[in-house]
């Protein structure tokens, strides 16, 4: 049967669609940045997050763990704020970011498999989530 809708119905869906998305992409990568700034704020103080790991290639120290995740983890909470704006241009930063978070999260995977796996499923998510309001009309 033909959708009986008119195109105006269609779009607003759309759009109403595309701001949530927009919402929860902001929204992931508030809790995204504000997680890795506690665990570079905690890698920094000392505490026993980074454990040893032989043989690995990115053996850097716990402060420069630290470093990375709270320098990446501020920039991904701001960002996530001027995602709210609906900008094209902070969309695109917010990839960027997420991008990175999930990389940095990536590569400390040996240090706290647990931690990271749950990060890089956010920042993916996030990812995901901004590339759906993608396009020339929104």
């Amino acid at each position: 049967m033909a959708d009986m809708r008119s195109a105006d119905d269609r779009g607003d869906r759309g759009d109403t669609a595309a701001r949530i998305g927009t919402l929860m992409a902001g929204i992931l990568m508030i809790v995204l940045g504000i997680l890795a700034v506690l665990q570079g704020i905690s890698a920094i103080d000392g505490d026993e997050v980074y454990g040893p790991v032989a043989d690995y290639s990115f053996r850097w120290s716990q402060s420069s763990w630290g470093w990375i995740h709270l320098v990446v983890g501020v920039l991904v909470l701001i960002s996530g704020f001027l995602v709210f704006t609906g900008s094209a241009l902070a969309r695109m930063i917010g990839i960027v970011l997420a991008s990175f978070s999930v990389i940095a999260n990536f590569l400390s995977l040996p240090f706290h498999p647990v931690w990271s796996i749950a990060l890089i499923g956010i920042g993916m998510f996030a990812v995901w989530a901004l590339c759906q309001n993608v396009g020339p009309d929104r």
